[in-house]
C-alpha cells in the first residue's frame, strides 16, 4: 500500500510542477504590431511617439502603466509622419506625482488618440 502511494505521489507532484511553471510563464506582455498608427519605443530617459496615421492625431493620451497607478502625458496634436520624443519624468499620476523609474518599474505604454474625422486610433507596447 505505501509503495503505491508513493508512485502515485511522484507523478501527481511533477504535474503540479508542470502546471505551475506553465501558469507562470505566460506573461501578459503586449507587443506592438509592426503597421501600428501609432509608433512607440522606450528608453530609460525617453518614450518616444511617432504618428504613422498619415494624418495628424488629436489629443494622444500616452499612459504608462504601473503596478501601483497609471502615470499620463497628453498632447494635443502630432502631425502625419512626426515623431516625439516625451522625458519620462514629465508623464504625471491623477495626483500630479511625476513617474520616478527609481521608485517604480514600469509594466506597459499605451496611447489612444483621434484624428481630425474623429476615427480613433490605439496602440500598446510592453516596457522594455
Amino acid at each position: 500500500m505505501r509503495s503505491l502511494l508513493l508512485r502515485a505521489a511522484g507523478p501527481l507532484a511533477l504535474a503540479a510542477l508542470t502546471f505551475s511553471l506553465t501558469a507562470c510563464a505566460q506573461d501578459k506582455e503586449t507587443v506592438q504590431a509592426a503597421d501600428a498608427s501609432i509608433g512607440i519605443e522606450t528608453s530609460s530617459m525617453f518614450i518616444t511617439i511617432e504618428n504613422r496615421a498619415g494624418t495628424p492625431l488629436l489629443d494622444l493620451t500616452t499612459t504608462i502603466q504601473t503596478p501601483s497607478a497609471p502615470y499620463t502625458y497628453l498632447i494635443t496634436r502630432i502631425e502625419a509622419g512626426q515623431k516625439r520624443d516625451v522625458p519620462v519624468n514629465n508623464f504625471a499620476s491623477r495626483d500630479g506625482t511625476s513617474l520616478n523609474l527609481r521608485l517604480i518599474r514600469p509594466r506597459s505604454v499605451r496611447a489612444a488618440a483621434k484624428d481630425l474625422t474623429g476615427k480613433s486610433y490605439e496602440s500598446q507596447t510592453a516596457w522594455k
